[in-house]
C-alpha cells in the first residue's frame, strides 16, 4: 500500500457537535484537508491512496476504534497515520487500544492561539512524510532484489543451456569439418582424373566432381550455420559467467561485438550497425558486468528507432582514448531522441520514458560503470538521436581476456575453437591419444578427426581411463570432459597426480562451459590445457600438438 504525495489529512467526521470544533481545529493549520463522514468511503480511500494521516472523530468510541481496526487489518494498512481527535482524556487508553497512532486531545490545547494542536499536527504529518519515505525506499530496495534475483536465475539457466548446446555443437562441428576434408580430398582427385584423356573425350560437364563440389559447397554452408550457432553461445557464456566482482583486462571492441550479436534480433528491422573502433587499450572491469552496460546501451539504442526503416536509420559504435588517455566508447543512434525534461532524470532509478519496466537498467548501468571509477555521458535532442558515452580508466599493460572463457581466472591453456579447418593434415609421427566423454558422438567425431593421424582409445568412464592407467597403460595426449556423472575430470586429475603425475601433466580438458562453483573454482586453481567446447578440427589437432611437443 503506498502513499500519496498530497499532504492532505483525511478526516472522518462523527455526528457529536464536537465534530465541526475538529474540522475547524484543523483546516486552521492545515492548508489541504479532506473530509468525509462515511467510514465505508475513508476506508476506500485508504485502501486506494492512503493519505498521510487518517484523522478520526472519537465522539464515538466504540465507531471509531471498528473504523481503525478495519484499517489496520488491510494489508499495508499499518502504513496509515491516524490521528485520534478527542475532547475527552478518558478516551486516551481505548485510542491507543485501539491501535491509533496518536491523539490529539482538544480544548486542553486548543487555548489561545492554538500552538499545541498545531504542534501536534505537524509531528503527526512529520511522522507521516518519513515513514512514507522509508516505505518508497524499502520498496525500492525489494524491486532490485527481486530484480537481481531474476539475473541471477537467468544467468545460471543460460549458462546451463549454453552447456547443454555446447556438446551436441561441438560433435557436429567436428564431423562437417571431417566431411569437408575427406570430401575436398576426394573433389580434388576426381578432378584431377577428369582432367586427363578419357575425362576431356568422354566428359559431359557433370559427373562426379561437379556432385562433390556441390555437396561440399552444402557442408561448408552447414559449417557457417554452426559457427553463427558457435558465436551465439560463446555470447551467451558472456553475459550468464556468475563472477562476483573479479576483474581483469577486458577488450571493449570485443564485447561490444558480442553485444551486438546478443541484440541483432532487437536492431536488424530498425538501423544498420556501423563500427568506428579506434585502437584502445583494454580496461581493468568485470567482462559480465561491462558486457551488461554495453547491452543495455545497444538494446536502448535500437528501440529508440522505429521498426521497419533499417536502411534509414543507424547505430554507430565507436572507440577512441580521449586526450588524458581515457578509453571512450560511445553509442549512437538517430532515433526519437529524449525530452530535455527527461535527459536529466533517465540515470535516475525507477525512472522510464517507455512506459514499462522497472526503470532500473540505465541506473544498474551507472552504478557499474561508477563502480569501475569510470562516467556516463548522455547527449540527445527529440527527433535527432542519442548519444551515451562510457568513459573508463585504461587498464595496465597486458591481454585482454581470452573470449568465452568459462569463468573468471582461466587457465592461459584455454583455447577456444572456431576456425574451419579445410587444409589436409600434415604427415607426422603417430601419437596415443586417449579420449575420455559420457558424449557418444562427440567421442566418435572427435576420434574421427584424429584417426588419420594419431591412435585413439576411447572411454565413456573417468574410472574405465584409471583403471588402463594403473595396469600400465601411458598416453601421449589425454583429452578428458571436466563434467561427467560418474567421475568428473576434476576427480580424475586429482587421482593421477599421485597414481602418474606424468600422464597429468597430459590432461586437457573439454568443457561446454564450467557452471557449478566446484568447477570455477577447480579451473582457478590448476594450470591444465583448456578446450572449449564446440572446437573445429584444426584447433583439436593443434591442441594435441601441443601436448605431444611438451615432453
Amino acid at each position: 500500500m503506498g502513499c500519496a504525495e498530497s499532504a492532505a489529512i483525511l478526516l472522518v467526521r462523527g455526528r457529536a457537535a464536537a465534530s465541526a470544533r475538529f474540522e475547524a481545529l484543523i483546516r486552521r493549520h492545515v492548508p489541504d484537508v479532506g473530509v468525509t463522514s462515511a467510514p465505508e468511503r475513508a476506508l476506500e480511500r485508504c485502501l486506494r491512496e492512503p493519505p498521510p494521516v487518517l484523522a478520526v472523530d472519537w465522539s464515538d468510541p466504540a465507531g471509531a476504534a471498528a473504523l481503525c481496526g478495519r484499517v489496520r487489518a488491510q494489508p499495508g494498512g499499518e502504513a496509515v497515520i491516524v490521528l485520534a481527535l478527542t475532547e475527552r482524556a478518558a478516551d486516551i487508553d481505548g485510542i491507543l487500544a485501539a491501535g491509533a497512532s496518536d491523539f490529539l486531545l482538544v480544548g486542553a490545547e486548543d487555548d489561545g492561539d492554538g500552538a499545541g494542536a498545531r504542534a501536534r499536527l505537524r509531528v503527526a504529518r512529520e511522522r507521516a512524510a518519513r515513514e512514507a519515505a522509508a516505505r518508497h525506499a524499502l520498496a525500492q530496495t525489494q524491486a532490485r532484489l527481486v530484480l537481481a534475483g531474476r539475473m541471477v536465475s537467468v544467468g545460471t539457466l543460460a549458462a546451463g543451456v549454453a552447456h547443454e548446446i555446447n556438446n551436441p555443437l561441438a560433435f557436429v562441428i567436428t564431423n562437417v569439418d571431417a566431411a569437408i576434408r575427406r570430401i575436398a580430398s576426394l573433389d580434388r582427385r576426381s578432378g584431377a582424373s577428369r582432367s586427363g584423356p578419357w575425362g576431356r573425350a568422354h566428359g559431359d560437364g557433370r559427373g562426379s566432381s561437379s556432385e562433390l563440389s556441390e555437396v561440399l559447397s552444402l557442408l561448408e554452408d552447414a559449417r557457417e550455420g554452426a559457427e553463427r550457432v558457435r558465436l551465439i553461445v560463446r555470447d551467451l557464456h558472456t553475459f550468464s559467467r556468475a563472477e562476483g566482482d573479479r576483474r581483469g583486462p577486458v577488450d571493449v571492441r570485443r564485447v561490444l561485438d558480442s553485444c551486438v550479436h546478443m541484440a541483432m534480433n532487437e536492431i536488424r528491422h530498425r538501423a544498420r550497425v556501423v563500427r568506428s573502433f579506434g585502437e584502445v587499450p583494454p580496461v581493468e572491469a568485470n567482462e559480465p558486468r561491462l558486457a551488461q552496460v554495453f547491452l543495455n546501451l545497444v538494446v536502448n539504442a535500437a528501440q529508440a528507432i522505429p521498426e521497419g526503416l533499417a536502411e534509414q536509420n543507424e547505430i554507430e559504435l565507436s572507440t577512441r582514448c580521449d586526450a588524458a588517455g581515457r578509453v571512450v566508447v560511445e553509442v549512437r543512434d538517430t532515433g526519437t531522441g529524449i525530452a530535455p525534461e527527461a535527459l536529466g532524470r533517465i540515470l535516475d532509478p525507477f525512472y522510464t520514458s517507455k512506459g514499462e519496466g522497472l526503470g532500473l537498467g540505465l541506473a544498474i548501468c551507472h552504478a557499474i560503470v561508477t563502480a569501475l571509477a569510470g562516467r556516463i555521458e548522455v547527449e540527445s535532442r527529440p527527433g535527432e538521436g542519442s548519444t551515451f558515452r562510457v568513459v573508463l580508466p585504461a587498464g595496465g599493460p597486458g591481454e585482454a581476456r581470452a573470449p568465452a572463457a568459462p569463468g573468471d581466472g582461466a587457465p592461459r591453456w584455454a583455447r577456444e575453437g572456431g576456425r574451419p579447418a579445410t587444409a589436409e593434415p600434415q604427415a607426422a609421427p603417430r601419437q596415443r591419444v586417449l579420449i575420455i566423454d559420457d558424449e557418444p558422438l562427440l567421442t566418435r567425431a572427435i576420434a574421427g578427426t584424429l584417426e588419420p593421424q594419431h591412435e585413439t582409445t576411447a572411454t565413456a568412464s573417468a574410472r574405465d581411463a584409471l583403471a588402463r592407467i594403473r595396469a600400465g597403460e601411458r598416453y601421449d595426449a589425454i583429452l578428458c570432459d571436466l563434467m561427467m556423472p560418474d567421475m568428473t575430470g576434476m576427480d580424475f586429475y586429482a587421482s593421477l597426480a599421485e597414481l602418474a603425475p606424468e600422464q597429468q601433466r597430459r590432461v586437457v580438458f573439454l568443457t561446454g562451459g564450467a557452471f557449478t562453483e566446484r568447477s570455477k573454482a577447480f579451473l582457478q586453481q590448476v594450470d591444465a590445457r583448456l578446450l572449449l567446447k564446440p572446437f573445429d578440427a584444426a584447433t583439436l589437432l593443434s591442441m594435441v600438438d601441443e601436448v605431444v611437443a611438451s615432453r
